[in-house]
């Protein structure tokens, strides 16, 4: 099952459940194939064989090495656009927003003095 909070995204296939995933070893060896920096990946979603060399990494983590054909098979029955929407949610989701933490309220500062009445 997939943890959204680990930037995890679950979609079901036929009958099969999958999980898309990109952990650090995912973001290694995408930069790996695609030749890369994880920066500039995004600029790679523009070919077909990149966005498949994506999907198949990211479903690495939970289902094992999927050959590409696999990962394109996976890619047909989804749909190309269901399928990048997919990577990008996950990809998103192993970068979390950074400013939504610690949002807590600015402390108030203390009274000067002593607090004892004189």
């Amino acid at each position: 099952m997939a943890n959204p909070i680990k930037g995890e995204v679950g979609f079901s296939v036929g009958e099969g459940r999958f999980t898309l995933a990109y952990d650090f070893n995912a973001l290694c060896t995408m930069e790996s194939d695609l030749g890369v920096s994880i920066e500039d990946v995004g600029a790679k979603m523009d070919t077909v064989g990149a966005v498949r060399t994506m999907f198949r990494i990211g479903l690495e983590a939970h289902h094992g090495q999927l050959s590409d054909i696999e990962a394109g098979n996976l890619i047909h029955q989804l749909g190309l656009e269901e399928a990048g929407s997919l990577i990008t949610k996950a990809f998103q989701g192993a970068f979390p927003d950074a400013s939504a933490e610690g949002k807590a309220r600015q402390a108030k500062p203390k009274p000067r003095g002593s607090g004892r009445a004189r």
